[in-house]
């Protein structure tokens, strides 16, 4: 949440930043800024809205200088608006700074410096850094920032400028992501490595409680008591055009097309028994006396998938865990359990937390996660990248559909008797599948039309289809506001078919080919009571297909396969549901990407 970008080097940082705030806008779009010195000179702009405004404030504005900050917001404290929009400023405005994160104890912190008879023209935690910035000036800005950040609770990733060492950003991190891109005589600070990648894919990952001086396009790591540190330099592989449209008018809907070639890429070289790029084998896999999936969102929804194959594999009980409520529960951890913790970003907040209780119990942790040098992949013993490439998109699509195939990797290389009953073979062919699935998007924008209207949609799946239907639900509800629920089909008649009426959408996912006369019944029961019916298998079920009102009929595949691509019906029905009704797509309002506050 919120996206940080900053510049030393020898161009001018304006279209720098702008261009890398226009990459980081999925981060937050409630406001945006920019800081750039010039001399003794410090200007600061910044605008409420989405990042557009900014762009038009900024048109006829020419602004020099060799070093730059930017911020995009998504607001925690205090409402979108120019005031509470970063960078934030001191009283005399010599120090700008953007944050993400949480400051827990900026009340107490600001209660002092009221008293001190310091001003605050915002409602924002970062405000207070500022001014405490100022009040604490040593002379030194890394001595400055590392002194105040001794002081705070919470979570932050911090950059900071003054006019008073204009040659100098500081910047350092604490739970939320910072990256650090180097370039020739330049050196980049951005929340994502996307954001700065067409100009460098040199980049460093900075840990907790580190800390880096750039002066001059060059750059100094330390810790927070000024100790010198090493970091390494870590080759980015992603492309470019990957984090852009390239024509499509969302990131989204590229995104959905993509899946086919991106998932060729998470099975390679993963198809063979042996392979050094699958983390754990059977042998050690067979020691486990239990496994917590933990995660949330879209990726919980994955871990529900993932816990009927590993159940099914090893035979030894799984259970599926929101991040966010883990470690208040209390859970029975113990050191011979393993921990799989999924994240697309590597940075998820609560699924961190949830990481560190896992660990502290003496849990052997593997990290499913896509970016390369992530928070979670660095804490987690073993990982399993997704190789998805850069996921822009809010809601997310490749990105999930990578965390069931990893899943569906390790189980089977942990499938000592087949109980799959899909071979690799079979794995191989699903990027052909995804292709050929994809070709239902006609029949989609079709059906789109006859319930992007409606208030109440609701997704029903027995077995791995209720996984589906929970991610489906979502998908709709993210970018399209209207009501969806996901149900167990067999969970209708204990409450929910009370509110099936006359023309209510009902979307049925029917893979699991040995529940399909369950799930077929399940739908007789809501298309008595006058539900419109949309159901998404294969040709397996003709039953099924006679009694719906539209069938999307999936190319043939085996069970756990056919599961798997069902998702791409879902995703084109959220989408476009969401463009039908000219909704903000990769922008879904409240939301951001990277979730990395509690």
């Amino acid at each position: 949440m919120c996206g940080i970008i900053g510049y030393s080097g020898q161009r001018k940082p304006l279209p720098i930043l702008l261009d890398g705030l226009s990459r980081l806008e999925y981060r937050g779009y409630d406001s945006a800024g920019i800081a750039i010195i010039d001399g003794e000179s410090l200007t600061i702009e910044k605008k409420e809205g989405k990042l557009q405004v900014l762009k038009d404030h900024l048109v006829d504005k020419e602004i020099n200088g060799n070093i730059g900050i930017g911020h995009t917001r998504w607001a925690t404290h205090g409402v979108p608006s120019d005031e509470n929009a970063h960078p934030h400023y001191d009283n005399n405005q010599d120090f700008a700074i953007i944050h993400n994160g949480i400051i827990e104890n900026y009340a107490e912190m600001k209660e002092v410096l009221l008293n001190e008879n310091y001003e605050f023209k915002s409602e924002t935690d970062t405000e207070v850094v500022a001014v405490e910035l100022s009040r604490q000036w040593t002379g030194n800005l890394l001595e400055t920032v590392c002194n105040v950040a001794k002081g705070l609770e919470g979570t932050y990733a911090l950059v900071v400028i003054t006019i008073k060492d204009p040659e100098t950003i500081v910047a350092g991190r604490m739970m939320s992501p910072l990256v650090l891109g180097v370039g020739e005589d330049e050196v980049f600070l951005a929340s994502d490595s996307a954001a700065i990648l067409e100009h460098t894919n040199k980049m460093i990952f900075l840990e907790n409680g580190d800390f880096v001086e750039i002066k001059n396009g060059q750059y100094q790591l330390f810790d927070i008591d000024m100790n010198e540190i090493t970091r390494e330099v870590q080759l980015i592989d992603w492309e470019v055009s990957e984090a852009e449209k390239s024509g499509h008018d969302h990131f989204m809907y590229k995104e959905i097309l993509e899946q086919s070639e991106v998932i060729e890429r998470t099975i390679t070289g993963r198809l063979e028994l042996g392979s050094e790029q699958i983390p754990i084998d059977l042998e050690h896999a067979k020691k486990f006396e239990k496994i917590w999936i933990v995660a949330c969102g879209t990726a919980y929804h994955a871990g529900l998938f993932g816990k009927d194959l590993f159940e099914k594999v090893l035979g030894i009980p799984v259970s599926v865990e929101l991040a966010s409520e883990f470690r208040y529960r209390e859970p029975i951890v113990g050191k011979n359990d393993l921990g799989i913790v999924i994240s697309q970003s590597g940075e998820t907040m609560d699924t961190i937390a949830a990481t560190e209780l896992l660990k502290d119990n003496g849990s052997h942790v593997l990290a499913l996660v896509n970016v390369v040098g992530s928070s979670l992949a660095r804490m987690a013993d073993s990982v399993l990248y997704l190789h998805v490439g850069p996921e822009i998109g809010v809601a997310s699509t490749k990105a999930y559909l990578g965390m069931l195939v990893g899943q569906l990797l390790l189980a089977k290389h942990w499938d000592e008797f087949n109980k799959l009953e899909t071979s690799f073979d079979e794995i191989s062919e699903l990027p052909f599948l995804i292709k050929k699935a994809l070709e239902c998007e006609p029949q989609i924008k079709e059906i789109s039309k006859s319930i992007n209207d409606k208030k109440d949609i609701y997704f029903i799946g027995r077995g791995l289809d209720y996984a589906l239907a929970a991610e489906g639900a979502l998908k709709l509800k993210e970018i399209s506001y209207l009501h969806a629920e996901a149900l167990a089909a067999g969970e209708l008649k204990h409450g929910t078919l009370a509110l099936i009426e006359k023309g209510t959408p009902v979307v049925v996912t029917a893979s699991q080919h040995h529940l399909l006369d369950k799930t077929t019944s399940n739908v007789q029961e809501v298309k008595a009571r006058g539900a419109y019916v949309i159901a998404i298998g294969d040709n397996s079920s003709k039953k099924l297909q006679d009694i719906s009102d539209n069938y999307v009929t999936l190319p043939e595949a085996s069970e756990m396969l056919s599961t798997i691509i069902s998702i791409i019906p879902l995703q084109f029905i959220a989408y476009h549901v969401a463009n039908l009704n000219g909704e903000s797509i990769d922008q879904p309002r409240n939301l951001a990407k990277s979730v990395t506050v509690e």
